[in-house]
């Protein structure tokens, strides 16, 4: 059993190798992980969508059905926030208005951390909503792994402004 320890810690330090060098590529090239959210986004979207068309869980389970339809309508406010013009310019510019009327009115999807709070908070959504070993899960764990990273990004942004010395 020893003998399997010096291996397991060569695995988790290369994961963790690979965790830190991803994350240096996304902090270099913001607009990737603008894209990753937007992907999630229609994930999201595509798996509400499917569990609205499962008309079953309507009598039975309609929780799941209104669930299923908050699923739908935050996956387009997650495709409208990271609309941006380094991505899709053509979408970009057909969404602008949108996508400032929705900053006016949600703020908190300004800024990293509040959508980092909302990819996280989309992901337990619709991890816990899903049913065992489905695609739900999976898209739960992507967005709140990239909430994980938005929030990441912006301790990463406030520590290096912090060590700004002020005038």
């Amino acid at each position: 059993m020893r003998e399997n320890a010096p291996r397991e810690k060569s695995n988790l330090d290369q994961f963790l190798r690979q965790a830190a060098s991803f994350r240096e590529v996304i902090e270099e090239a913001p607009h990737l992980l603008h894209l990753m959210c937007q992907i999630g986004g229609l994930a999201v979207i595509l798996n509400g969508i499917l569990g609205v068309l499962d008309i079953f869980t309507i009598m039975s389970h309609a929780i799941y059905y209104v669930v299923n339809l908050y699923m739908v309508f935050f996956g387009v406010v997650t495709c409208i926030t990271e609309t941006h013009p380094e991505n899709i310019p053509m979408v970009h510019e057909n969404l602008k208005s949108t996508q400032i009327w929705m900053h006016e009115w949600a703020k908190g999807l300004t800024t990293l951390q509040g959508r980092g709070l909302f990819y996280i908070f989309q992901g337990c959504l619709a991890f816990v909503s899903s049913s065992t070993i489905s695609l739900g899960m999976v898209i739960g764990v992507y967005m709140s792994v990239a909430g994980a990273l938005c929030i990441s990004m912006h301790l990463r942004q406030e520590t290096r402004y912090s060590s700004i010395p002020l005038r």
